[in-house]
């Protein structure tokens, strides 16, 4: 992993929202969480969504990073995405119900309808978003991509949102270029990898798999791509 280069493309969108953040972890998987909000970030940009950073009331000047499962959303920093009047935002590490049962993951990522966590600690207490409210979500390793990878991929998105792996998009997921599911990788594909990945649109799985992750982020810094998820070669 390029740690200078993806630490590059957070300030440089930090800079860009006037975000006070002190410290850059050089963590890296905590890196690469935060740069995956920046390359989801920089995608719906680059569809036209106006992207807004929200604190939370207690530091409106600070960009707070959640890194784990610990600690309730609303004291953490998310963003907002908005285009013809409709909103959707965007949590790290996001608790979310699963799809089947009251089963409860932990996503790196989560982009969800407005109000799906609330602002402030609620009367009852909030464990998890509903899944309904979960739009797509994001996952990200320091790996290359290899087969059992992929499979433990399409078995997240099975229990979280089996529609993008049998049935019906959502009502209005295309018209609002939403994401698929993403899994993005450090790595090149090894192995039959890109084969598998190849076959998934005759087989109707529709996620996403961004390998090269730092290598796209740093492309869409130098301006050469509009989203890290629209792979171009340079």
């Amino acid at each position: 992993m390029d740690i200078s280069s993806v630490q590059k493309s957070i300030k440089k969108f930090l800079k860009k929202h006037k975000q006070t953040f002190d410290t850059l972890s050089s963590n890296q998987s905590k890196a690469l969480e935060l740069a995956v909000t920046v390359g989801v970030s920089e995608h719906y940009r680059s569809n036209g969504y106006v992207v807004t950073v929200v604190n939370p009331k207690k530091s409106p000047r600070a960009f707070i990073v959640k890194t784990s499962t610990r600690g309730y959303p609303w004291s953490f920093s998310h963003l907002r995405f908005e285009r013809d009047g409709i909103a959707y935002e965007a949590h790290m590490n996001l608790m979310v119900r699963s799809a089947h049962d009251q089963g409860k993951y932990c996503v790196d990522l989560g982009l969800t309808k407005p109000g799906a966590v609330p602002d402030k600690a609620a009367k009852v207490s909030w464990e998890c978003a509903k899944n309904a409210d979960l739009v797509t979500f994001a996952e990200v390793k320091k790996l290359v991509v290899y087969p059992m990878l992929l499979a433990q991929f399409v078995g997240i998105v099975h229990e979280i949102k089996p529609c993008f792996i049998s049935g019906r998009l959502p009502r209005g997921f295309s018209k609002h270029e939403h994401l698929f599911p993403v899994l993005a990788s450090l790595g090149n594909f090894s192995g039959n990898s890109s084969k598998i990945v190849d076959a998934y649109k005759s087989r109707n799985v529709r996620i996403t798999i961004a390998e090269n992750f730092d290598v796209r982020l740093a492309n869409v810094r130098g301006g050469h791509q509009k989203s890290p998820f629209v792979y171009k070669d340079v």
